[in-house]
């Protein structure tokens, strides 16, 4: 077989591939679309409600109470395990299981649900329902248990369940340093000149091939070039508009949906927050403990945890260093000398010009290629002193405050 004809049954393929999943996302929106056309059953209980209260705060889903009727088989059973929630598909709606509501899984199954964002969660099935699911949490979280336990229904060092929700004492909006905080993300400059030696060498790749095949061939360059420019674009996170913080009070919670996975974090039962890594490694973020947060009503970010504990303060005299970005244009920058830096053509434009370009190209891409080790080793040591320094410094803190 040619390399040619090689190549076209790989696009073929790979566009059988996109169609068919194109089709099957289509089958499920229009499957959800008319559920959510269904008429309600019924409409969710105060009891359900607070039942899902965990689930809202795991998943950050919002559902309303309007309760409506599906039928069906159940899909993924190979998924199904010891989890806090498990995701199926129940005919062609997704569907979340909460606690252990995969155990009632029957072959045809006849489930209550209240509709999400794109998925629905179960309150019935079978015969499960959630408000004996939450009784039967509480109950199997009151017993001391084998340290290697299934953490389907309670944290690792907390129950959950038994926890109050949490209580906003008040509310502010985002400081200018906090917005910049958010949304400062200034352009990386050397992915942009990654980009224009890998696009400069695509260019200069021409010969009397066709024109799909020169193509191919420049496809590494260009894919190193559309990686780089979107690596070394300015991010923004947000509108640029102060966002609303809440000053939350209530115990914190880890909660681990699946052993392999890291731990989620809740304050109260009911709202879910991403503290800091380097808080958490400080030892005064424990389970259990009744702290006071500013927490951003958009995103969870804890924002501040008393007078000593400010991410904009830590930001500002403890700077990510980004030591790994180096080594991330280093490799762009052996894949470009690798597929461009062969090529005597760098322009079409023949005699002293041609040359003049071609050492330029090669002058200014050995440059950036060899400034990236060092760059690595520079950005390695100073993330090292930061570490040292801003544990020692998290570690003196005052624990953070509950009131």
């Amino acid at each position: 077989m040619s390399p040619a004809l090689a190549l076209v049954l790989v696009f073929l393929l790979a566009a059988v591939v996109l169609i068919a999943r194109a089709e099957w996302a289509s089958r499920r929106r229009r499957a959800f679309a008319e559920l959510r056309r269904q008429p309600p059953c019924r409409v969710l209980s105060g009891d359900e409600n607070a039942a899902l209260a965990v689930v809202r705060a795991l998943t950050g889903c919002v559902h309303d109470h309007q309760v409506r009727v599906v039928s069906g088989a159940l899909g993924n059973a190979s998924l199904f395990g010891a989890r806090a929630i498990n995701h199926a598909d129940l005919g062609e709606i997704p569907v979340l299981l909460p606690f252990d509501a995969w155990r009632h899984i029957a072959t045809d199954n006849h489930a209550e649900v209240v509709l999400a964002d794109g998925m629905a969660v179960v309150v019935r099935l079978n015969g499960f329902h959630i408000v004996g699911a939450q009784r039967r949490a509480d109950r199997a979280a009151a017993v001391e248990e084998a340290p290697f336990e299934p953490l389907v229904l309670r944290p690792r060092r907390h129950r959950v369940h038994s926890l109050a929700p949490s209580e906003v004492l008040g509310m502010r909006m985002e400081n200018a340093a906090e917005v910049r905080l958010r949304r400062h993300r200034p352009p990386r400059w050397t992915g942009l000149l990654v980009a224009l030696l890998a696009l400069g060498a695509a260019a200069a790749l021409h010969d009397d091939s066709p024109f799909w095949l020169q193509l191919l061939l420049c496809s590494p360059l260009l894919a190193i070039a559309a990686l780089a420019l979107w690596l070394s674009r300015p991010r923004r996170r947000g509108p640029a508009v102060p966002q609303r913080v809440l000053q939350v009070r209530g115990r914190l919670a880890d909660f681990a949906l699946h052993p392999q996975h890291p731990p989620l974090w809740l304050i109260g039962s009911d709202r879910r927050i991403e503290l800091p890594a380097e808080w958490l490694g400080s030892g005064h973020f424990v389970s259990g403990r009744c702290v006071r947060l500013d927490v951003r009503e958009s995103d969870g970010v804890v924002l501040g945890a008393g007078p000593h504990w400010s991410r904009v303060e830590d930001h500002h005299h403890y700077p990510p260093s980004g030591a790994l970005w180096p080594l991330a244009w280093l490799g762009m920058m052996l894949v470009v000398l690798l597929f461009g830096g062969t090529s005597p053509d760098l322009i079409s434009d023949a005699g002293a010009a041609r040359a003049d370009a071609w050492r330029l190209w090669w002058l200014l891409a050995l440059a950036i290629t060899l400034w990236q080790p060092i760059g690595f080793l520079r950005r390695t040591r100073h993330a090292l002193r930061r570490t040292a320094r801003y544990t020692a410094a998290l570690a003196n803190r005052p624990p953070p405050a509950a009131h």
